[in-house]
């Protein structure tokens, strides 16, 4: 038993150390082009699925201070002409063999993963999971407990490393698992902006209420447009995230990239809005969804020339519809209830009519493990579902507390109210599913995430 406690105290000990913070100090100038415009290049899928060393950097360098924050002078040069963009989206022929990205066209090492994703797509579901605590990382021990095996894919978001005290760290999450796991990398943004576009005291947020929280003084629209103050937040915000972007490309990590997600609810700032959006939408004009993505898209593909992206639009509605060369996959977020393993049929069907014919489908977010055989017995084929994080996946203290429930090991376990062990093992060893242990190796090394190693020496007894 005292074998047990010391190693219960010891793993402890390791759950508590947190991350450092660390600075990117990108400084170059960076090189304009015309909004909507980009040079093309030719396919290049071919070469070694291992990268041996970090490709050289594609993109403009984010201009940064000497502080390493944006210069805001540089980044407010560049301004998205929104109809010369949406004009040339809407001229070039839809190709969806490739990805929208013209820069990502260039890049062998996107090309590996987007061919990866297309020779999936229809045959196999590629296995995902959120990532919330970079330190921790709860759900890693809970799948490698109990099936020795990993998602393929894990998503992070910027939700931090934005803001008035930006953490990076999982920015460096991400890095760790493409260039030492070798894993797939999504990213999704919880954009939080000023609750009080005059008074930055009050802090920021990104649902439009919550817990008595409130955005009360922050125009969406004018996010889009130059000389109001929310252009400059936007704009510094976009830049930031771009610079972590550049830092990913250059460890040759492919970005799935999910921007406003979402956006057919009003829960978020960017989501269609009942109060002031219900005359756009009545009289056909509402664009402030469409505006936030194509100068998002812009500012990335035609100003930095980021050529590590695959576009993901989960608006999640028709009024929300952009560009098909704008993006690549189309997903949807659906939480049914806690025991419902189904392919979600209605859900697939409502999402398909809604996107243009031949793009990938994805489940960007879903509260349950979906069976893979029932989807392809079904015909749903979803290219990857991705479960949340926390108690969607592990067993809480309480609901809603975020912290696992731990055995006299310090071990997390799966939440018994979704899925046990043996139908998490089932889905897992199913031909349909992607996994980590038997997806190839398309950037980065191989190997089994430190915390893992760590967390397996200190549960085993010493002899």
């Amino acid at each position: 038993m005292k074998k047990f406690i010391a190693a219960a105290l010891s793993l402890a000990m390791v759950l508590s150390i947190t991350a450092c913070d660390k600075n990117s100090n990108s400084s170059e100038n960076p090189s304009d082009s015309s909004a909507g415009t980009s040079d093309s290049g030719s396919e290049n899928p071919g070469g070694e699925s291992k990268v041996e060393e970090p490709p050289k950097t594609l993109s403009n360098p984010v201009k940064k201070t000497a502080d390493g924050d944006i210069d805001m002078e540089a980044a407010l040069a560049y301004e998205t002409d929104f109809d010369a963009l949406i004009k040339s989206l809407s001229e070039r022929e839809v190709d969806v063999s490739k990805p929208v990205s013209l820069n990502a066209q260039n890049n062998p090492e996107t090309m590996k993963v987007w061919n990866f994703l297309k020779e999936c797509y229809g045959k196999k579901i590629i296995s995902a999971q959120q990532q919330d605590n970079p330190v921790q990382v709860y759900e890693d021990k809970v799948y490698y407990d109990a099936i020795q095996d990993l998602p393929a894919m894990k998503g992070f978001d910027f939700i931090h490393a934005v803001g008035d005290n930006p953490n990076r760290d999982l920015v460096d999450a991400a890095l760790e698992w493409g260039t030492e796991s070798g894993g797939l990398v999504a990213f999704c943004w919880h954009w939080n902006v000023p609750r009080d576009i005059d008074n930055r005291d009050k802090g920021r947020a990104f649902y439009m209420e919550r817990n008595g929280v409130k955005i009360e003084n922050w125009n969406a629209r004018n996010a889009t447009v130059p000389g109001t103050k929310e252009y400059e937040v936007a704009v510094h915000d976009i830049d930031l995230v771009a610079s972590y972007m550049q830092e990913l490309e250059a460890a040759g990590i492919t970005v799935l990239w999910r921007p406003l997600h979402e956006a057919s609810g009003s829960w978020f700032w960017w989501g269609i809005q009942p109060e002031t959006d219900k005359d756009a939408i009545r009289d056909g004009s509402y664009d402030t969804f469409q505006r936030l993505w194509y100068m998002i898209y812009d500012r990335l593909e035609n100003y930095h020339k980021l050529s590590n992206i695959i576009w993901v639009w989960n608006g999640q509605s028709s009024f929300c519809k952009v560009e098909p060369n704008s993006y690549d996959i189309s997903g949807i977020d659906i939480y049914p209830n806690k025991t419902d393993h189904s392919p979600q049929v209605k859900k697939y069907e409502e999402l398909k009519k809604m996107t243009y014919e031949g793009k990938m489908l994805a489940l960007t977010e879903n509260e349950n493990f979906i069976d893979p055989q029932q989807c392809i017995d079904e015909g749903v084929m979803w290219l990857y579902y991705m479960p949340w994080c926390g108690e969607f996946v592990y067993e809480a203290t309480s609901p809603g507390s975020g912290a696992p429930k731990m055995d006299i090991f310090g071990t997390p376990h799966l939440n018994p109210e979704r899925i046990d062990n043996e139908t998490l093992a089932k889905y897992f060893n199913d031909p349909a599913m992607v996994t980590w242990n038997n997806m190839p190796v398309l950037y980065g090394e191989k190997n089994t995430p430190q915390r893992i190693i760590t967390w397996e020496a200190m549960r085993t007894p010493a002899e």
